[in-house]
């Protein structure tokens, strides 16, 4: 059979190392950027985390490099810290017995060691732009003979607001550097900026819905919010997880449910913005290692981060945004691979979940508390905005069934919520 990388027109040396990985097909991103970046195009793609993007610019990113010369060749800027190691990590794997020196350049690491091994003439540089900036002022590296840049994920560089940062970057590299440009939407800002920093560019477009979820079964479960703990530790004994995420909406919600999980005897742990540096990448070793079953987790952890082998996302808050979604669901069903997403929702969050799924033209199956389907109302004509009428007996909601399922607080505000199609 065939390699599919071959017929890229990657080297047999990285096809090597990539089938040692059991890495044999190329994905979209990989199909349509790599020709591109091979013929020095720059290239700007939409593409989610999890469809290969990444390996879409380390593939031609190796064979750019020429070892004999010692300076900095290559650069990839990301949002955040775990990204340049990740990146880094993976750069790792296909360089095989090639001399080419990469460091991850980031905060949170002692700055004076990375000034030593900077001394040693790295090829490829993979960090964050306050640290890079901080290393080129004091003289400790430069970028002048860059000619292979990457900025990967950038709508979150511009959420953020590092952009300024990484424009003061891209003016140290060499003019006639190529570059690739990675975000998971295309905003208009997004599409401004590439137009800025880009030329003669190939637009590559990965479908979201197509790229990063069409492996995972999206199921929707309808509770309230005084239940959703006890709805978690059912959903945990049930599937019984290898690797679980579970999403929340804030850190407060993200400790209160990893306390209370813990409390149950479950092996979990979590992740959020106020955790430091080192704690949370000895909570990602540990989970990547498998020494942690559930990770509780901001959003924070919902961009960049690729641990192999989560079986199960749980959105504890329903993202409001479709984007979001995307984002959190695609930490499981990776690189082709099976998952499952299970995503809570209230008597409040009905319009919410229609938004997902009208957005992305999905229909998540629906479940009770045991794993049964349900069925749902139907939600007739969704994309012309009518209704079907006198489909469905009403059914006040001030039934006695609908009371005795009330919870007891906040029952008058639940009750006046919009009912669910």
């Amino acid at each position: 059979m065939a390699n599919g990388f071959e017929a890229l027109k990657v080297c047999s040396q990285t096809v090597e190392l990539l089938l040692k990985m059991g890495i044999r097909k190329p994905m979209p991103v990989q199909e349509q950027a790599i020709p591109a970046l091979y013929a020095g195009k720059d290239v700007i793609a939409r593409a989610q985390t999890g469809t290969g993007k990444t390996m879409a610019f380390l593939l031609p990113l190796v064979e750019k490099i020429d070892t004999s010369k010692s300076y900095v060749q290559a650069l990839v800027i990301t949002p955040t810290r775990e990204l340049s190691q990740q990146v880094a990590t993976e750069l790792k794997k296909i360089i095989g017995d090639r001399e080419i020196k990469v460091l991850a350049v980031t905060g949170g690491r002692d700055f004076e060691t990375q000034k030593h091994k900077l001394e040693g003439k790295s090829h490829v540089l993979i960090g964050t732009t306050g640290r890079l900036l901080d290393h080129i002022r004091k003289g400790n590296t430069s970028l002048g003979g860059v000619k292979y840049l990457v900025l990967d994920e950038v709508d979150e560089m511009l959420q953020q607001g590092f952009i300024d940062e990484a424009g003061e970057l891209i003016s140290m590299t060499n003019p006639e550097h190529q570059t690739m440009l990675c975000s998971a939407t295309l905003s208009e800002e997004v599409r401004k900026l590439g137009k800025h920093i880009t030329k003669n560019c190939a637009l590559i477009d990965i479908n979201p819905e197509e790229a990063t979820v069409a492996k995972i079964r999206q199921i929707c479960l309808k509770t309230t919010d005084e239940y959703k703990n006890k709805v978690v530790a059912g959903l945990i004994d049930r599937y019984n997880p290898y690797l679980m995420i579970v999403f929340c909406m804030s850190k407060e919600r993200t400790k209160e449910l990893g306390e209370w999980l813990g409390m149950q005897g479950y092996n979990v742990d979590v992740l959020h913005g106020e955790m430091s540096p080192a704690k949370r990448k000895t909570v990602m070793k540990s989970f990547r290692d498998a020494k942690i079953q559930i990770l509780v987790a901001s959003d924070l952890a919902a961009r960049g981060l690729d641990v192999e082998g989560v079986t199960h996302v749980i959105n504890y808050d329903i993202p409001h945004d479709p984007e979001w979604y995307v984002h959190r669901i695609g930490r499981t069903g990776r690189a082709g691979n099976d998952g499952i997403a299970v995503t809570l929702y209230t008597a409040d969050e009905v319009k919410w979940l229609r938004n997902i799924e009208n957005k992305l033209n999905v229909t998540m199956e629906r479940q009770n508390l045991e794993g049964k389907t349900v069925a749902r109302r139907s939600v007739a004509s969704a994309s012309t905005g009518k209704a079907k009428k006198n489909n469905t007996p009403k059914r006040g909601r001030n039934s006695v069934v609908n009371k005795r399922k009330a919870p007891k607080t906040g029952s008058n505000r639940r009750q006046g919520a919009k009912k669910e199609k």
